[in-house]
């Protein structure tokens, strides 16, 4: 997302955020020229209407310009009320999808729209986003209560992270390895039931983590204590 800084130029947003944030003592400078900046950032909307004129023209076409092409149309879409649009740009912000950065402070607002929305997974990702203080200021108490509420109605990210702890016995939850069962049961489940229709959605990592915790619950290995 290109952006204007104080010292005029037009950087992408990710990067002079990062660089903003890492000035120590508000000792910020601009990476072209090196003098003192602000950290105030606008939106380069006649560089971002180029862009998209180029590429919605077919004048760039490449693997890069495609990717861009997806999250314009998403965020037309998320910007126009759709909560399946916000929870995708959520995804794509946190884990460096589709040529975006990683920012979690974005994943973190688009998610929370959703749930705004009522829309289960953003209420199951934001309830992720406070439970472990991903772009916002931790706070387990009301995340816990939104994965519960987002497990609660067949949410399988809500229901992994929800057994994950239980599991655990961490952030707040006590260890409960009976409980942790049963979530991780029904994320798995969800989550191969969902992959026969439009794919799982559980990351691969996360999915062989469950099925590694639910082979210790049902006596396959020792549980660690």
């Amino acid at each position: 997302e290109p952006v204007t800084a104080e010292d005029g130029r037009v950087y992408n947003r990710a990067d002079i955020q990062k660089h903003i944030d890492n000035a120590e003592n508000d000792n910020l400078k601009s990476p072209v020229t090196g003098a003192p900046m602000g950290p105030t950032l606008v939106p380069a909307v006649q560089v971002q209407n180029t862009l998209h004129a180029l590429i919605e023209s077919g004048a760039v076409e490449d693997d890069y310009a495609e990717r861009l092409k997806k999250v314009i149309e998403a965020r037309k879409k998320a910007e126009g009320g759709d909560p399946e649009a916000m929870c995708d740009l959520s995804e794509w912000y946190s884990f460096c999808m589709n040529g975006l950065h990683r920012d979690d402070k974005q994943a973190y607002a688009w998610c929370s729209r959703a749930a705004d929305l009522d829309y289960v997974e953003g209420i199951a990702y934001k309830g992720e986003c406070l439970y472990k203080g991903i772009g916002v200021d931790n706070d387990e108490v009301t995340g816990a209560a939104l994965l519960g509420f987002a497990a609660g109605r067949d949410n399988e990210v809500a229901c992994y992270v929800l057994g994950k702890q239980s599991y655990k016995g961490t952030r707040g939850l006590p260890k409960d390895h009976k409980l942790a069962k049963y979530w991780l049961g029904k994320a798995l489940k969800l989550n191969q039931d969902k992959g026969k229709e439009t794919g799982p959605s559980l990351a691969d990592e996360d999915l062989d983590k469950c099925k590694k915790m639910l082979k210790e619950l049902e006596g396959g290995t020792d549980i660690p204590h």
